[in-house]
């Protein structure tokens, strides 16, 4: 599939795209091209939310639902910088805090671990009912990457949808994956460069670069987050001058990765070898967060009817 879908296609300012994301912020990783996409006013965009983005709310001093109506309203705000219609904008809140805790069920096993299951299963069928709705002709989702494990369940959740709907209408549906970050930011928003799959990159025009940034500071909440990524940058480009390569944290953003997802992939593989270097640092209540135990039985669970 990926050798016929043209990138001129895929961000094409027509047709029914689908964007989905697990957290409100996770849009960034693409913001340039969905100005691209939206720019001409043409297309009909939806924009497809699985978590509220209370996963922060116990760090924050705040209460879980304040801090998640403060995430999903910076959401809409940056919908808009990218010169959507917040009308588009569908808001499944699940809760980041409980999707977590049901992670640990997963590895619990017995009684708690099935009732977990059927929960995901339950959200599973609510992203595809959204994504049902929303008809689009093209998907774009984060990649899947072992760097957050509702990243992970958020892509795999949507490719069972499409897959359901590709066998039910006989339509293509391509899926664009975007890569957001791995071995904890030190590869942020491109893919590994081992990486085996479709991965193309594209140039930003100063209007996306500027619409990308309006994006960004949307999100006044998560300001200290997005400075010490652009810390990490600045070290990497600096670091960079050693080979005769130097990049500042402008030249950095104004590119962006993607590719077209192979229709058959197997997600009950990691895409890492090792175990250790999925969700690095990630923990529910001291309780690390596993592929293994955790997101591989729910990918056999969620795929069993694909």
């Amino acid at each position: 599939m990926p050798d016929v879908v043209e990138t001129d296609w895929i961000l094409a300012s027509e047709g029914r795209p689908l964007f989905v994301f697990a957290h409100q912020d996770d849009e960034t990783v693409l913001a340039g091209a969905i100005r691209r996409i939206l720019r001409e006013g043409t297309a009909r965009p939806t924009f497809l939310w699985w978590t509220n983005g209370d996963g922060l709310a116990p760090g924050s001093g705040m209460h879980p639902a304040a801090y998640a109506r403060m995430r999903m309203d910076e959401a809409t705000a940056s919908v808009v910088a990218l010169g959507g219609d917040p009308a588009d904008k569908v808001d499944l809140a699940s809760s980041e805090i409980e999707n977590y805790r049901r992670f640990t069920h997963v590895a619990a096993g017995g009684r708690l671990g099935a009732r977990a299951i059927d929960y995901f299963l339950a959200e599973a069928e609510r992203v595809e009912a959204a994504v049902r709705r929303a008809d689009p002709d093209r998907v774009f989702l984060l990649a899947w990457q072992g760097g957050h494990p509702e990243h992970d369940l958020t892509h795999l959740m949507t490719v069972r949808a499409v897959r359901r709907i590709r066998e039910a209408t006989g339509r293509a549906i391509p899926i664009v994956h975007c890569p957001a970050y791995e071995y904890v930011i030190a590869c942020a928003l491109r893919f590994k460069p081992w990486f085996a799959g479709d991965a193309r990159r594209v140039a930003l025009d100063a209007d996306q670069i500027a619409a990308k940034r309006k994006s960004f500071e949307a999100y006044v909440s998560q300001r200290g987050l997005f400075e010490h990524f652009e810390r990490v940058v600045r070290v990497f480009g600096a670091a960079s001058a050693l080979i005769g390569r130097p990049f500042t944290v402008e030249d950095y953003l104004a590119t962006e990765a993607f590719g077209v997802i192979e229709p058959h992939h197997d997600y009950t593989e990691s895409s890492h070898r090792l175990e250790r270097l999925n969700y690095m640092l990630d923990d529910f209540e001291g309780i690390p967060i596993r592929f293994d135990t955790m997101i591989r039985p729910l990918a056999r669970e969620l795929l069993a009817s694909v």
